[in-house]
């Protein structure tokens, strides 16, 4: 019973094998399985470096508010000639929102000749006729030429806006600086170290892993006034005043790690201009929100298509392999044939 069952298996086998001695190499057939060979093991450490590496892959879809309803813009921002004293960031969205105490959290840093003077935590509470100035250290800092680095975050609503700096919280003591400073007009030039879109500590993970998208495109800006001062008695004045423009075009993006963990920031589009202005200068960055969500992900080939590739590559290379060996062998045997029968010419 089990002999059948045996016999009856064997009949199964379609890799019925040869006996050995009915088997004969040729140096044809060997210089083949060397080439085969090598370009298997060549093939295999190809695609195993496309199973260890990571992949990125991107798509894009309607926004469906990841991330809040709020944006976090983080600011490093010098002013060359406006003292620290008289600063102030304001931010007014589309929807008729006009904050003048901004929230997130703000550094002011008196500097002059790029040293850093004192450092306070910037607050614009003092608006609307409340606001308190020492006069007497803003003369002195006008005098000793001292700028302004505002540095830190806002909070804005996730809707079209703008976030401004002048000194539009001092309006109602402009005249008493003016007087004391002995000039006409604020000079903003300015240098942009960083604007970015979303949370630090997310946005260096993306530059370290992802480094792929714009996140800062604005970081090393710099922005100088004319020098086109004229004096009227002890009074500097320049001729004509500046208002500085940066248009925002502001893309939600996720990123997704190997891992799954997800970051929601923002990439940005820039341009600028500058251009005359009868009203208090001020450096307006004006932003617009895309519907559209940017997704970029990371990802690993799976063990299984790694598995079927390497099937693939051995199969079909020894297939491939197997059919010029039967060629060659067969035509080095018809030229042979020939060669006997002297045919060959």
């Amino acid at each position: 019973m089990f002999g059948g069952v045996h016999s009856r298996l064997k009949q199964l086998d379609v890799y019925r094998k040869l006996p050995r001695d009915l088997t004969e190499p040729t140096n044809a057939g060997a210089l083949i399985s060397l080439i085969s060979t090598i370009v298997i093991v060549w093939l295999f450490i190809t695609e195993l470096k496309a199973y260890i590496e990571v992949d990125n892959s991107s798509e894009m879809f309607v926004d469906v508010n990841r991330g809040g309803e709020q944006i976090r813009v983080n600011l490093d921002v010098i002013f060359h000639a406006l003292p620290c004293d008289i600063l102030s960031l304001d931010a007014q969205d589309i929807m008729g929102t006009h904050i003048v105490n901004v929230e997130g959290k703000l550094l002011k840093r008196r500097i002059k000749d790029k040293q850093v003077l004192s450092e306070e935590f910037h607050s614009n509470d003092d608006h609307h006729g409340h606001t308190s100035v020492d006069f007497k250290r803003l003369d002195e800092a006008f005098k000793n030429k001292e700028g302004c680095q505002l540095l830190g975050y806002i909070i804005v609503n996730k809707v079209p806006g703008n976030f401004h700096i002048s000194s539009h919280a001092y309006g109602n003591i402009l005249h008493q600086v003016f007087q004391i400073a002995r000039i006409n007009t604020l000079d903003l030039s300015h240098t942009i170290n960083h604007i970015s879109f979303g949370e630090e500590n997310d946005l260096d993970t993306i530059k370290k892993q992802f480094q792929r998208g714009v996140l800062a495109p604005l970081d090393g800006t710099s922005v100088l006034r004319p020098q086109e001062k004229s004096t009227v008695g002890v009074f500097q004045q320049f001729k004509t005043q500046y208002m500085y423009q940066y248009y925002l075009s502001v893309v939600p993006t996720t990123y997704t790690d190997v891992s799954g963990n997800e970051y929601f920031v923002h990439q940005f589009t820039a341009n600028s201009n500058q251009v005359e202005t009868n009203n208090l200068p001020a450096v307006y960055f004006r932003y617009d929100l895309s519907p559209v969500t940017v997704k970029f992900s990371q990802y690993r080939e799976s063990f299984l298509h790694f598995l079927v590739q390497i099937c693939a590559i051995v199969g079909g290379v020894f297939t491939i392999a197997s059919v010029l060996d039967g060629m060659v062998h067969k035509s080095v045997v018809h030229i042979l044939r020939k060669m006997e029968m002297g045919k060959l010419n």
